[in-house]
């Protein structure tokens, strides 16, 4: 039998394990979840230097970065959630940025989602009452990104 000292000490230490996995999962949670309704349209869309970044030496590049409402809604349906940690881990984020409202349903039923879309295809999605979404778009999705944003440069250039 065990003495209540070494009941103790066992207990301190299930604690502490406990204590260290709950630790390593919330380091590694899922993102959230984030999907597009069927019925999504875009509205207020304007391609600029993100709020508080107005002054920035970037702008005068940032011209180049412009999406059409259906193109923002390819990127928003193509592109995967992240975590924070991968945000930190794996994303430059320019101040150039697409920004507007994701709108579905009507009436009551109304959604509104105001997203940011950077110049290097990383977003930040600010869904009403869930935590802030950060959006990565890589593989097919950066494929096809990439090719609309050709398409734009060749446009000016023209």
């Amino acid at each position: 039998m065990r003495s209540d000292t070494q009941r103790r000490k066992l207990r301190r230490q299930a604690g502490t394990v406990l204590l260290f996995g709950l630790a390593a999962s919330l380091a590694h949670a899922a993102p959230p979840r984030w999907s597009v309704p069927r019925d999504a349209r875009i509205e207020h869309l304007e391609a600029g230097m993100q709020k508080g970044f107005e002054d920035n030496y970037m702008k005068e590049h940032c011209g180049d970065f412009t999406l059409t409402a259906e193109e923002t809604l390819t990127y928003l349906r193509s592109a995967t959630t992240i975590t924070e940690q991968e945000v930190h881990d794996r994303v430059d984020w320019l101040p150039c940025v697409v920004r507007g409202t994701l709108v579905s349903g009507k009436g009551t039923q109304r959604k509104e989602v105001p997203f940011e879309i950077s110049a290097t295809l990383a977003a930040h999605v600010f869904e009403p009452g869930k935590p802030l979404a950060y959006l990565f778009c890589e593989g097919a999705c950066e494929a096809k990104m990439n090719a609309i944003i050709e398409k734009h440069l060749r446009q000016e250039q023209k």
